[in-house]
């Protein structure tokens, strides 16, 4: 397991990423899920620097549900977002094209 530790523009908050063998895993808190709870996204600089070494990603949700989506499909469903000024430039994919792994034990959203 590997921890990569990425920084808002701000320089504030660092995102909670981790690499397990070819998969890229983000552990995601409320902030994270955009537009309406309906899209999730990885930071740019990331992505770029995984792409070519994973095969899935893997989304661990606050209820602790776990959703994934190939990384084939996350670079082509996937739309960026960001001016990386305010906001980091962010590849963000909708949570409908996730495909559930692991149920949670409460909602995810109250």
């Amino acid at each position: 397991m590997t921890k990569i530790e990425v920084l808002s523009p701000s320089g504030s908050r660092a995102s909670p990423y981790r690499t397990e063998g070819r998969t890229l895993v983000k552990r995601v808190h409320e902030r994270h899920i955009f537009r309406l709870r309906q899209a999730i996204g990885i930071d740019e600089t990331v992505w770029q620097d995984h792409r070519d070494r994973v095969n899935l990603i893997h989304f661990e949700f606050p209820d602790g549900s776990v959703r994934e989506i190939s990384a084939d499909e996350f670079e082509r469903k996937s739309f960026l977002h960001g001016d990386s000024v305010r906001f980091a430039v962010t590849r963000f994919i909708a949570l409908a094209d996730l495909t559930l792994v692991k149920d949670g034990m409460r909602s995810l959203f109250n």
